[in-house]
C-alpha cells in the first residue's frame, strides 16, 4: 500500500515535498496546469488523475514528462478511451522519455472510465505498443462513496469496486498483462479501502 496524497486542496510543492518526506510515494493532481507548477517548484513523482484528450494539453504532458524525468522523477496520466491513448502516444512521439498511462475503471464513480472487466484490455494492448508509454496500472476511483453517511455502506461500496477490480484484473491477466498498481482511494474511505 502506497499513499499518494491529492494536491488539488493544497496546490503546493512545498507540501508535497514534506508529505513524500514522510512516505507518500508522490501526488496527483486533476489538470495539467496543476501539475506544472508543482513540477516547476520541485515535485518529481506527479499523477493526473483524470483524462487529457485535447492535442495541446497533450503536449504540454509530454513535455513535462520529458522534464520530470531529467530529474529523475516520473509522470503518469490516466486513459479511458482508445482516443485518449492515441492522442497521449501522438504527443508523447515528440518527446524521447516514457509516461506512466493508468486505464480508468468504472467502479461507481460513472463520471468517466472503461467498463470493469474486458473492456481494459484494448486499452492496455494499445498502451504496450508504444515504447513512450508504460502500462503502470489501474485506477479505481468512487468519489462517491467518500460521502457516504454509514460505514457499513462505504464497505459495501468497497467489497464492490474490490470485485470490479479484480475481473478487470483476471480479463487482463487472461491476455498475459499484469497490473502493477491499482490507484484510487480517498479520505473518506481510505481505512476501508486499504
Amino acid at each position: 500500500v502506497k499513499l499518494r496524497p491529492h494536491a488539488k486542496t493544497h496546490k503546493s510543492a512545498d507540501i508535497g515535498r514534506v508529505q513524500m518526506q514522510a512516505g507518500a510515494a508522490g501526488v496527483c493532481v486533476q489538470k495539467v496546469s496543476e501539475a506544472e507548477a508543482l513540477i516547476d517548484m520541485g515535485a518529481s513523482n506527479v499523477l493526473i488523475s483524470n483524462e487529457v484528450i485535447a492535442p495541446h494539453k497533450l503536449m504540454r504532458v509530454a513535455n513535462l514528462a520529458q522534464r520530470v524525468s531529467g530529474r529523475r522523477g516520473q509522470l503518469g496520466i490516466v486513459v479511458d478511451s482508445l482516443q485518449g491513448v492515441d492522442a497521449l502516444a501522438a504527443a508523447m512521439a515528440r518527446v524521447s522519455t516514457r509516461i506512466d498511462v493508468f486505464v480508468e475503471i468504472n467502479v461507481g464513480q460513472n463520471r468517466c472510465g472503461v467498463a470493469p472487466g474486458a473492456a481494459a484490455v484494448p486499452l492496455v494492448q494499445a498502451i504496450s505498443r508504444h515504447a513512450s508509454m508504460r502500462f503502470a496500472g489501474l485506477q479505481a476511483y468512487n468519489g462517491k462513496l467518500q460521502h457516504m453517511r454509514a460505514v457499513s455502506a462505504r464497505r459495501e461500496a468497497v467489497a464492490q469496486a474490490a470485485l470490479q477490480i479484480q475481473a478487470t484484473r483476471d480479463a487482463l491477466a487472461a491476455e498475459g498483462f499484469e497490473v502493477p498498481l491499482v490507484t484510487g482511494g480517498g479520505t473518506g474511505a481510505f481505512a476501508i479501502e486499504v
